[in-house]
């Protein structure tokens, strides 16, 4: 099947659910140039045959090699990564095809398509085949960094051939003393007659045995923290010999395919990537556009898992009939049609929220809705990373329980889509993480106006019906949890400090914090169901899925609110003992 135009869900997004001209011809500057489409209409014919020729390839060569290449696996041969013969294959077709930068501007070899376009095309690779999507995402995703930060001849020798397919790259940002903690960064740059020399290690890279690398560093000596960090670019191999080394790739059950690597530099030749000391701010891009992408990878495994615990389902009979009739199982079908459902909602609101801010900024629109843009972007991010990882991992658990014994066996691609799945919650920031994240700016944004506190700080976007009256009752349980996280770590005088503007400890927020992972939880489900609910009307099915995720979504939501107004301190006393 063609993941593109043989998904329902997928082909009502791309023709009635997202929004193009709201971004496009921001995007194509008014369509005044000659080698790209005229008119929005020629614009979505474009986005279209190209995606159903990317679907026909993933259909024709890249599914039937998946499962040999998570067989395969990565290998250490001579010194050397070995990647599996099927993913190289994969690459190569996509490279012939052109497809290895659609995103990127058409003057360096890209396409110029816009990142929901890009989403549409990334949720069908992940569907076919996590381990080709991930070494796809690093040709462009290196290239883009350099493409934003460099000069225009580093953007000459390596944007470039990144777009076309000759290199592929890496971004090197973890150490292993510095993971979820990126100040802790201690990798050495030092300058020397103009010339830039890295020492250290980087830990789990992956397609560290990439062409290039992309590498967090310490620039200033002396310097602590997030400050005096800056990216370089570091070639493979330098004056023919390696100019750092790749150490044996990690052995993983999980995206056995894709190479997860060491690296290693001593005194290695690089060259500073945009301003000296800007690495964080830099590298912050890179990040959220990453976790961006592993909610879509998510969204293609929930897909791939669905569509196999369905037919499955039909064909296999249990006491006279299929058991996609018995009422267990498609309980479970149904739930993770609805989940599945949600998250692709979230994801293209948030793609197309990117798009129209990005089009905004090419056009100088206004400097307000690229604030409210730029706020909105950044509430949804970490929650299209948590609710794609987490819920991604329900999605393919349920898949395998379906198919029963059959699902935890190779023959059958459902243990594989799970396996795959237990990779997210953890790369590209933990589930955790993607918590502190949300709380850190909801908290800013609820006491930087101390009405929010009573009044809510989530909104949503609800039509007067009964569903709507659903979905303003979880923005309403969220609220509540907040406030009550709020109020119980920073007490009376504490909250006085903070609505006052000034700066409130770590220690006295130890209560919200405990409460993180909860509250990303409630406000995901909220903004998912926000985005499903909003093309409830579009026909019964999407109201029934946007219902039942309501009605689900509801009492789960109270639960752990309940638990946060409970005020259990114990895991705080556990820390004090």
């Amino acid at each position: 099947m063609n993941p593109f135009t043989g998904n329902p869900d997928l082909q009502f997004h791309f023709r009635q659910g997202i929004r193009w001209d709201a971004f496009v011809p921001q995007w194509e500057e008014g369509f005044r140039f000659e080698d790209g489409p005229r008119s929005l209409a020629e614009a979505r014919e474009l986005y279209e045959a190209s995606l159903t020729e990317a679907g026909e390839y993933m259909d024709r060569e890249v599914a039937p090699r998946a499962r040999a290449i998570d067989e395969a696996g990565v290998s250490f041969e001579n010194g050397a990564v070995v990647q599996p013969e099927g993913l190289l294959l994969n690459i190569e077709g996509f490279r012939k095809l052109g497809m290895m930068a659609m995103n990127l501007p058409r003057e360096v070899g890209g396409f110029n398509f816009p990142f929901t376009v890009g989403a549409a095309f990334m949720e069908c690779l992940s569907r076919t085949c996590t381990n080709t999507l991930l070494l796809h995402a690093f040709y462009q995703g290196p290239a883009a960094m350099v493409l934003r930060f460099g000069t225009p001849d580093q953007v000459e020798r390596w944007v470039k051939p990144l777009a076309a397919g000759d290199l592929s790259g890496a971004v090197a940002m973890t150490e292993p003393d510095a993971g979820s903690d990126v100040g802790n960064v201690q990798m050495a740059a030092v300058e020397q007659g103009g010339h830039w020399r890295l020492t250290g290690r980087k830990q789990f890279i992956t397609n560290g045995c990439g062409d290039v690398c992309i590498v967090l560093a310490r620039s200033e000596p002396g310097s602590r923290g997030l400050e005096g960090l800056s990216l370089f670019v570091a070639p493979r191999r330098e004056d023919d010999r390696d100019n750092y080394r790749v150490a044996r790739p990690e052995k993983k059950f999980v995206i056995r395919g894709s190479a997860t690597c060491e690296l290693s530099f001593d005194a290695s030749c690089a060259e500073l990537l945009g301003r000296r000391g800007g690495g964080f701010e830099a590298i912050l891009t890179f990040m959220n556009e990453a976790r961006l992408t592993v909610g879509i990878q998510g969204l293609g495994l929930c897909e791939a898992a669905l569509t196999a615990a369905k037919e499955y389902a039909a064909r296999r009979v249990q006491m006279g009939r299929p058991i996609s009739r018995h009422e267990l199982v498609v309980d479970m079908l149904l739930d993770m049609e609805a989940e599945t459902a949600a998250l692709r909602a979230l994801v293209y609101r948030t793609a197309e929220l990117q798009d129209r801010l990005i089009g905004l900024e090419r056009a100088g629109g206004s400097a307000d809705e690229r604030a409210r843009l730029r706020r909105a972007l950044r509430e949804r991010t970490p929650l299209v990373k948590w609710f794609g990882s987490e819920r991604t991992l329900w999605v393919t658990r349920t898949a395998v329980q379906v198919l029963g014994g059959y699902g935890v066996v190779h023959e059958y691609d459902v243990e594989r889509h799970y396996r795959n799945a237990l990779i997210l919650p953890i790369y590209e920031g933990t589930s955790q993480i993607q918590g502190l994240m949300s709380l850190k700016d909801q908290a800013k944004w609820t006491l930087s106006r101390p009405w929010r506190l009573l009044t809510g700080a989530v909104a949503v976007e609800a039509a007067p019906t009964p569903l709507g009256d659903g979905l303003r009752d979880l923005a309403g349980e969220y609220n509540r949890a907040l406030r009550s996280a709020l109020t119980r770590s920073l007490g009376g005088a504490g909250l006085l400090r903070a609505l006052a503007g000034r700066e409130v400890a770590r220690e006295d927020m130890a209560y919200a914090l405990l409460c993180a992972d909860r509250l990303v939880l409630m406000l995901a489900h909220v903004r998912a169901a926000e985005a499903l609910c909003a093309h409830a009307a579009a026909s019964a099915r999407h109201r029934r899925l946007a219902e039942r995720f309501v009605h689900r979504a509801l009492p789960l939501l109270r639960m752990h609110g309940d638990i946060v107004r409970s005020g259990d301190r114990s895991t705080l006393e556990a820390i004090e003992a």
